[in-house]
């Protein structure tokens, strides 16, 4: 069985970022993500110097790249949120729209780049996703 603290963890998380960006009030986001930055590079250095599983230094060049490729997906999904509930997105709508969008992407690339198998529960899944995000961004 799976453990269940991986999944609650994003979960809550995720929704505590989405209440954090939304009701900020900052006018650039900025100042914003440079104190976010700031404490997950924190918190980052203290869970790698106190955990049981020692990091290892230096880092090999795939983890520099995908560390890259990380850092700036991130930049992109601050950035790109702050300046949606900006615009006047619902809170209610806006992180449905993209995480439905980005699972269903995710999902071609699972099967075509990666060769996870396409069930039919699959296809119905992403047939629902996608229609609900039809319905969510036509919802006043």
């Amino acid at each position: 069985m799976r453990s269940a603290f991986p999944i609650v963890t994003v979960i809550v998380a995720g929704i505590v970022y989405h209440l954090a960006q939304k009701t900020s009030g900052a006018a650039s986001p900025w100042p914003l993500l440079v104190i976010a930055y700031g404490v997950a590079l924190v918190m980052t250095l203290v869970v790698a110097i106190t955990s049981p599983v020692p990091a290892c230094w230096p880092p090999s060049r795939g983890v520099w790249i995908a560390g890259i490729f990380l850092g700036l997906a991130a930049f992109g999904i601050e950035a790109g949120f702050f300046f949606i509930y900006r615009a006047g997105w619902p809170l209610a709508s806006a992180s449905v729209i993209a995480s439905i969008s980005v699972a269903g992407v995710l999902a071609l690339v699972g099967i075509v780049v990666f060769g996870e198998h396409l069930t039919a529960s699959r296809l119905v899944g992403l047939a629902l996703a996608m229609g609900a995000t039809i319905l969510i961004s036509k919802a006043p």
